[in-house]
């Protein structure tokens, strides 16, 4: 009987996202033991400052990356999109399960007027919106200078307290993640009602034409030990070959631009038989200036689609934002 230790962030949606692929795993390979074992991340134990002033990417995934080259895991389940662009001698990504719902969601609380008809673009001037990210906050600047932004910190369950208790009077959160937490029912296309933390919301999907997601967000990301064959083998199971071209060509955008937590940058693509379509976006930090563009290729090179892609925004004015945002983070 083979045995495999799963390393995991000890938060609500790691260890549920770890447990699904856990069940997976023995599903697939009956007989095979796969153990969790928690690991505490910089990015879990810094809690009062926002994301974009303590670090990296590394943040949720530098010490799992530690213990599997220690051999103290066999592999690990990440959310992709805390995935720096590189991976580390030694490792490497084995599988990219099937994605989930790629998409921001606008969260609320029910009792709100009108709550199921609220989107970004209609929320009341003023609303105190808490977001993390630079690159949900650049994109919200661009077409809501009226709404105030501020950073939130936590797990789901603790910005889902903070909103219920007033401190905000809007979230902006993955959709993935509360599909994931059951608190949603993905099969909803319009609004979603859910109750959590002993209070009522509504999640409101937000449309990619009016915020493009983070690189890789909604795909799971499945790390081992680049010489471990065994592990790679089972790991294989899981592994989602649309969800893996994806992945490669976000990813690879997201690693020619060099970008991380401190720079606004956002890309999705999606599949059609044979073709790959990418969309990316990197903006300033105040919203006044967003590149986009697109590009279709063979699904053949999902990677040199992103690094094409990158290149295209770099010549188009990405190149000024990410040098001045490397200005003033003193790099």
């Amino acid at each position: 009987m083979t045995r495999l230790i799963l390393g995991t962030r000890g938060s609500k949606l790691a260890l549920t996202q770890s447990e699904m692929m856990a069940a997976a795993l023995r599903a697939a390979h009956p007989g095979l033991t796969v153990e969790l074992q928690i690991i505490s991340t910089k990015g879990d134990r810094i809690l009062d400052v926002a994301l974009s002033a303590v670090g990296d990417k590394g943040l949720f995934v530098k010490e799992l990356e530690q213990a599997l080259l220690d051999r103290e895991v066999d592999f690990c389940v990440h959310s992709c999109k805390d995935l720096p662009s590189g991976v580390p001698d030694g490792l490497t990504l084995a599988a990219f399960p099937q994605r989930a719902d790629s998409r921001d969601t606008l969260v609320v609380k029910a009792e709100v007027r009108d709550a199921a008809q609220l989107s970004i673009l209609t929320l009341p001037a003023g609303t105190v919106v808490g977001t993390s990210s630079l690159r949900r906050a650049s994109q919200i600047r661009a077409v809501r200078s009226d709404l105030v932004l501020q950073d939130v910190r936590g797990n789901v369950d603790t910005r889902l307290r903070k909103l219920a208790e007033g401190q905000y009077d809007a979230l902006v959160l993955a959709s993935a993640g509360l599909d994931r937490l059951s608190f949603t029912d993905a099969t909803l296309d319009g609004p979603r009602p859910f109750e959590a933390v002993d209070a009522r919301f509504v999640s409101l999907p937000i449309p990619p034409d009016q915020m493009l997601p983070s690189v890789a967000q909604g795909i799971l990301a499945i790390e081992c030990r680049a010489g471990d064959d065994v592990t790679i083998s089972l790991l294989a199971a899981l592994d989602h070959a649309p969800s893996r071209a994806a992945a490669l060509a976000e990813r690879a955008f997201l690693g020619r631009l060099e970008g991380g937590c401190q720079v606004p940058i956002a890309a999705i693509a999606s599949l059609d038989g044979d073709t790959l379509h990418l969309r990316g976006l990197v903006g300033s930090l105040d919203g006044a200036t967003l590149i986009t563009g697109a590009l279709t290729g063979d699904l053949a090179d999902p990677a040199a689609i992103g690094t094409a892609l990158a290149e295209d925004l770099l010549s188009r004015g990405a190149a000024e934002i990410l040098a001045e945002i490397a200005v003033q983070a003193g790099k």
